[in-house]
């Protein structure tokens, strides 16, 4: 029997892959892992380690676009029917976010040691995630929390053992950081990296691009190009605001960028702790992100950022200028390099 599986939503751009891509790369490098997911077109974090074989689940789409209810319903049952096939010849099920909890059913009907990795935790709570959640609080399992913020969110298990372990970047991510000096910065470069999503902010990050047009602003998307395309359209991006695709290397960007923005609007999903946050910290870049969740854990207010309401177009103005003042700035940033070192390193 085989030591573990791991079960993702998608391989994909995205920080949970990203994290789920560091655990293996440190703790299994040496083994062939299986990972139950979606393929992706075959691009994403998890494509890029040697070891990983992906186990395809099937979530069918009609030019480019999920079929509402269809789609759902086909994944469903094929991530069951794969968990099936592939599931009882491993004694480890690591289940990577809460949504394949289609694993957890069949890891305890077969008695298998669960260790469920928690990203999330949903404002909205329909049918389906209350049923999620409840297979979550009744599945008896190891839990790692990414945050103190989502360990609070959800009731203590006595049949859980529990612990929060903050995202760290693979040793291969800090190689390749090589820092401007702090100095140099024009202090005119405004960086987001998310999903093109309203409960990410990306509306919010347009409409500041349009009310500062002295800044220059990205987005780097966690989606394909057609999307992105589709997005500009729709949104009439100013020309001071560059959108571009999932990239897999994103340092490139970060060398450029003065300031990070985690525009996460509570009112539709909490960020729950803020990898690309955690990404910038190297660079020694400062960061503004929502007042809620855990980015609280990651930026200390006027220390190494701030952390205002990202819903109120002014506030963010505010704290933009103020971010970006010459001697603010370089404060910040130094704090930025040695919070890293000392909590993150």
């Amino acid at each position: 029997m085989k030591p573990i599986i791991f079960f993702h939503p998608c391989n994909d751009y995205t920080g949970s892959t990203r994290v789920l891509s560091n655990v293996i790369a440190e703790k299994y490098n040496g083994q062939e892992v299986f990972v139950v997911t979606e393929r992706n077109k075959n691009e994403g974090f998890l494509s890029e380690l040697h070891n990983v074989r992906i186990i395809n689940i099937i979530y069918p789409k009609v030019n480019g676009k999920y079929i509402p209810l269809v789609s759902s319903l086909v994944w469903r049952l094929c991530a069951m029917f794969v968990t099936m096939i592939y599931g009882w010849r491993f004694k480890t099920f690591y289940i990577n976010t809460l949504i394949p909890y289609y694993a957890a059913l069949f890891g305890r009907l077969w008695g298998k040691t669960i260790i469920w990795h928690v990203h999330e935790k949903f404002v909205e709570r329909p049918l389906s995630v209350r049923l999620i959640e409840y297979i979550f609080n009744t599945t008896p399992a190891h839990r790692i929390f990414v945050s103190q913020y989502v360990k609070e969110q959800y009731p203590r298990n006595s049949l859980c053992t529990e612990e929060v372990v903050y995202s760290r970047l693979s040793e291969s991510f800090v190689k390749k950081v090589k820092i401007k000096a702090i100095e140099e910065r024009d202090r005119n470069r405004i960086t987001m990296l998310s999903s093109l999503t309203a409960a990410k902010g990306v509306d919010m990050f347009v409409k500041l691009a349009k009310a500062m047009p002295e800044f220059h602003f990205l987005l780097v998307a966690s989606v394909d190009k057609e999307c992105v395309e589709m997005f500009i359209a729709d949104n009439e991006v100013p020309d001071n605001c560059t959108v571009l695709p999932a990239q897999s290397d994103i340092h490139p960007f970060l060398r450029n960028t003065d300031l990070i923005l985690n525009l996460s609007n509570p009112s539709l999903s909490v960020e729950t702790f803020g990898l690309t946050i955690l990404e910038a910290m190297p660079y020694g870049i400062p960061a503004i992100v929502p007042d809620a969740g855990g980015p609280k854990e990651l930026v200390e207010n006027g220390v190494n950022g701030y952390r205002v309401d990202v819903r109120d177009l002014e506030s963010l103005k505010h704290y933009v200028s103020l971010a970006l003042e010459k001697e603010n700035y370089e404060r910040m940033a130094a704090n930025v390099l040695s919070i890293y070192k000392e909590k993150f390193s």
